[in-house]
């Protein structure tokens, strides 16, 4: 979509609110993230690799628990609910499409203990919130 057009979803144009950067290098065993040291990473031994450093699915696992988490405690406090002892347990799921074609799936599970009968309503808001939540299949109910 050209940048003069507005989603019909979006009142307001979006704005930049933070950048991160990684670089990976071949033959490098890392990848480094906006200029600080570098994360090790590889293939896990069920895909022939070592098992030494992370592989790409356990950072994207990660990324999606920490941003759904995030987006859990500003809806749980937007919506009067403590997020203490909230947590938010993400997977992926690498799978074969046959032809070289790798197939993906995210799934999430949320605990929010003190949530009650807002607990579905803090989940909806949490996922609008998080923009990795789209690729949730299905999202956490």
């Amino acid at each position: 979509m050209p940048s003069s057009e507005r989603s019909p979803q979006s009142a307001h144009p979006p704005r930049d609110l933070y950048s991160a950067e990684a670089r990976s290098l071949h033959g490098t065993g890392r990848v480094d993230v906006s200029g600080r040291a570098g994360l090790p990473v590889g293939a896990p031994r069920e895909l022939g690799g070592t098992g030494q450093g992370y592989d790409p699915e356990q950072l994207y696992a990660a990324a999606l628990a920490t941003c759904l988490h995030q987006a859990v405690v500003i809806a749980a406090t937007e919506t009067g609910v403590d997020p203490a002892d909230s947590e938010v347990t993400a997977r992926v799921h690498l799978g074969d499409g046959g032809a070289q074609r790798y197939t993906f799936a995210a799934t999430a599970e949320v605990s929010l203990p003190s949530a009650g009968d807002r607990r579905e309503r803090v989940i909806e808001h949490a996922l609008r919130i998080c923009p990795l939540a789209e690729h949730l299949d299905p999202p956490p109910a």
